[in-house]
């Protein structure tokens, strides 16, 4: 039987020590330019290597100031998902805290953590399998994400995780050494020439939502899933009208982005709407979560449009929201919802490919219809939504 790779989280670790011969491999993160569906106000890195029987990675990096982070493993044939860890389920080391844990303090100064990836025949307690046998241990594939991060930390403010190739007898080599070095890890996605999955229908007046990628859908690697990430899609004609006007009820989410001080968990860990091209997403505009204004109720308006038909009122002072429209023709709006509660159940996650959304989204699925900009800024700027 062949060997299983596994995550596992280190309870207690200390980093290997580099061969006392100088590091000369290249980088082990890159930052891509040519992922799909890629949300504008999360981060993204890259590491593509192999991985042979006996070895492991060990990793150990500093957790960042944002949302949510996560590692997914790839299998670099097809892209196929194959494990992953969410920060909640990573170790801090000895004397750090897990900022992301409920109620943890979010700014804590000491907050390194650690983890390993292996190739291994036996599974250990507290490993994280894969799931199933894979023929192959070569060619593999890690995204690591990191979901809006905090105003104050573009990027997520600290360096990215060192990297410890370590063979069978225990010896090791730091891969990359630390580049990109931490002042290179800032900004948000660079949008590249990737494209939007096939979609199921037409666009419709009122837009129709239908499942997308989910982690379910191994067939569907292409997307690079994210195991805590699943998406509903719609498609959009702007021949319907200047402007589409989404109304809708938000999940409840942790605040995050302007600093609060202690971890707190919601319905879903963070949501975001985007708009793409389609079929190409080769641009992307996104709103996250915080960036949407809410009434009492937690219900939002946002209006998606050219940004030279865009309402004067679509702006958060006004509590109106506003994505650009990629294009004055057909595109599409993407709904993401990531890491769900326990017991949540309309959520994007609950979708399969192409499924109707409506009756498992309920009352969170936005409703969308097309209206002219002047109707639009007939509502107004009176009665600003505060939170």
């Amino acid at each position: 039987m062949r060997p299983a790779l596994f995550l596992a989280c280190a309870f207690s670790f200390m980093a290997p020590q580099p061969l006392a011969a100088e590091v000369t491999q290249p980088c082990f993160w890159h930052s891509p330019n040519d992922l799909p569906l890629v949300d504008t106000n999360a981060r993204y890195w890259r590491a593509d290597f192999d991985l042979s029987d006996g070895e492991r990675l060990e990793f150990r990096g500093t957790f960042p100031f944002a949302r949510l982070m996560s590692f997914n493993l790839h299998r670099r044939s097809d892209n196929a998902l194959l494990d992953a860890v969410t920060d909640t389920q990573l170790s801090p080391t000895a004397g750090s805290t897990n900022p992301f844990l409920s109620g943890a303090k979010r700014y804590a100064v000491k907050r390194d953590y650690t983890f390993s990836l292996a190739a291994n025949r036996d599974r250990k307690e507290g490993d994280l399998t894969v799931g199933y046998s894979i023929k192959e241990l070569t060619k593999l594939r890690l995204l690591y994400r990191i979901y809006l991060p905090d105003r104050r930390f573009r990027g997520g403010g600290v360096g990215l995780p060192r990297v410890w190739r370590v063979a069978p007898n225990g010896t090791s080599v730091e891969l990359g050494g630390q580049c990109p070095v931490p002042e290179e890890v800032d900004g948000l996605q660079t949008i590249g020439p990737t494209r939007l999955p096939a979609a199921q229908g037409s666009p419709q007046n009122p837009i129709e939502w239908r499942g997308g990628g989910s982690p379910s859908n191994q067939s569907q690697g292409d997307l690079f899933i994210n195991r805590d990430n699943a998406y509903a899609i719609a498609l959009t004609d702007f021949r319907y009208g200047e402007v589409l006007v989404l109304t809708g009820i938000a999940p409840s989410y942790p605040m995050t982005w302007n600093g609060q001080r202690h971890a707190r968990h919601g319905q879903v860990r963070y949501w975001s709407l985007c708009s793409y091209r389609h079929p190409s997403d080769r641009s992307a505009s996104c709103l996250a979560d915080e960036m949407i204004e809410l009434d009492k109720s937690r219900r939002y308006k946002v209006v998606v449009s050219p940004r030279h038909l865009r309402p004067k009122n679509a702006r958060a002072e006004c509590g109106i929201g506003w994505v650009e429209s990629m294009t004055e023709g057909t595109g599409a709006l993407l709904l993401r919802h990531v890491a769900p509660a326990k017991g949540f159940t309309n959520t994007t996650s609950g979708l399969s490919s192409s499924q109707l959304a409506g009756p498992v989204l309920g009352l969170f699925e936005p409703v969308g219809h097309y209206a002219s900009k002047v109707s639009v800024e007939t509502l107004g700027c009176a009665n600003p939504i505060r939170r």
